[in-house]
C-alpha cells in the first residue's frame, strides 16, 4: 500500500493490517505508542504490514481501538470474514427516534431495490453494477440491524399479577 493512499480519512482497507496501519498514521504512531506504553519504533514496527519482526498482538489492536475510536480494524476483519461491522444505537430509543429508524430502513431498502431493478433494466449487471447493489444491500442489512437493536427499547415489562 502506498502512503500516499493512505492518506486520505476514512480508507477502506481489506486486511486489517493494513487497517491498522492506517489507524497509526491517522492517530499518530507517537501518542499511540505513549498511551500504550510502548516504544514508538517498536509500535512503528508493528503497525508496517511488511515488518516480519514486530507483529501487532490482537491485545494491541483491540486497545489502538479503544484509544482511538477508529472501527476501521474491525471492519477490515470483518469484511475478511465475509462480514460487516455495524455499529448499534446506544441505549433506550424514543418512539420519535423508533419511527425515525423505521423510516431509515425503507429509505435504504427502496435504495437497494431501485439500484438493483436499474441494474437489470438492460438484461445485463455489469460487474460496476454488482458493486453498486451490494454496497445498497449492506446499507439496508446495516439498518435493519440497528432496527433490531432499537426494538429492544421498545420492550416494556408488564406488572406481574399476583
Amino acid at each position: 500500500m502506498l502512503k500516499t493512499t493512505l492518506k486520505h480519512r476514512h480508507t477502506a482497507c481489506i486486511e486489517p493490517e493494513d487497517a491498522a496501519h492506517v489507524v497509526g498514521l491517522e492517530h499518530g504512531t507517537r501518542e499511540l505508542a505513549e498511551q500504550m506504553n510502548i516504544r514508538p519504533a517498536v509500535l512503528a514496527n508493528k503497525l508496517n504490514p511488511d515488518n516480519e519482526t514486530n507483529q501487532l498482538y490482537l491485545r494491541d489492536a483491540v486497545f489502538m481501538t479503544e484509544l482511538t475510536n477508529d472501527n476501521r480494524i474491525l471492519e477490515a476483519w470483518c469484511a475478511k470474514r465475509g462480514g460487516v461491522f455495524v455499529q448499534l444505537p446506544e441505549g433506550i430509543q424514543s418512539d420519535e427516534e423508533f419511527s425515525d429508524q423505521l423510516l431509515d430502513v425503507m429509505a435504504v431498502v427502496g435504495d437497494a431495490m431501485a439500484t438493483i431493478k436499474e441494474s437489470r433494466a438492460d438484461g445485463i449487471v455489469t460487474p460496476q453494477e454488482r458493486q453498486q447493489i451490494g454496497l445498497h444491500l449492506r446499507k439496508a442489512v446495516t439498518e435493519l440491524l440497528k432496527l433490531d437493536s432499537a426494538v429492544d427499547g421498545q420492550v416494556r415489562h408488564l406488572p406481574s399479577r399476583g
